[in-house]
């Protein structure tokens, strides 16, 4: 009964800030678990879409990619060259049909077999 009022206010906030702290802490070492591990991977694409051995093509020159003039003028001719080459990977992913279809998540092709068969 000798405790001021405001004691119970101070060890309320310590307590708010350490629990915070240890979700901080915590949220980060599994963030970084999470993409050492390679598991950031599965996420981002579906089973088919990304074959295992695909590598980045070091013969592709990188002016492949969409760039524009550094000074800020974009001229029809610079967007007539990136619609090209927009149709291209267009085309190039509409090409792939399997990609898209329900087969790529089948029990067949995630490799899920019925575990009752022993």
């Amino acid at each position: 009964m000798n405790e001021s009022p405001n004691k119970g206010g101070r060890n309320l906030t310590i307590f708010g800030i350490v629990a915070i702290l240890i979700a901080l802490i915590t949220s980060g070492v599994s963030l970084y678990i999470y993409s050492a591990s390679g598991d950031i991977y599965l996420d981002r694409s579906r089973p088919g879409f990304i074959s295992e051995g695909e590598t980045v093509d070091e013969e592709k020159p990188p002016a492949e990619n969409a760039s524009f003039s550094p000074d800020g003028v974009v001229t029809a001719k610079d967007l007539d060259e990136y619609l090209e080459k927009l149709d291209a990977i267009i085309k190039e992913i509409s090409a792939d049909s399997e990609t898209f279809s329900e087969e790529v998540l089948s029990d067949d092709a995630l490799n899920i077999t019925n575990s009752l068969d022993y």
